[in-house]
């Protein structure tokens, strides 16, 4: 069984009239229906908290990008693959077979 806890919170008359008229649609309590309600708003937030990092996380890659933007000026990344494919896999007998 799971242990409650219990708390007060403060609400508008507003919201409480709307929570007593829906609790009856669904045969919940109050406190049965605001913990649907909460329950149902948690996957909201987690959402905005992992929108928000991804957020920053692409932020710190365009940062590193500008940071080292100057170092790699001239530099064919087209090219390198090329050459990592020509020498790294060039001697991979599956490789060689996958590309007949």
């Amino acid at each position: 069984m799971v242990k409650m806890a219990r708390f007060n919170i403060s609400i508008s008359s507003e919201i409480m009239n709307k929570v007593d008229k829906y609790k009856g649609f669904t045969k919940l309590t109050r406190s049965g229906f605001i913990l649907k309600a909460l329950e149902n708003y948690f996957p909201e937030v987690e959402t905005k908290i992992f929108e928000d990092k991804k957020r920053e996380a692409v932020d710190g890659i365009l940062k590193i990008r500008e940071e080292i933007g100057p170092v790699l000026e001239g530099w064919d990344s087209t090219a390198e693959i090329k050459k990592l494919r020509d020498t790294r896999w060039a001697g991979n007998k599956r490789w060689q077979n996958t590309q007949k």
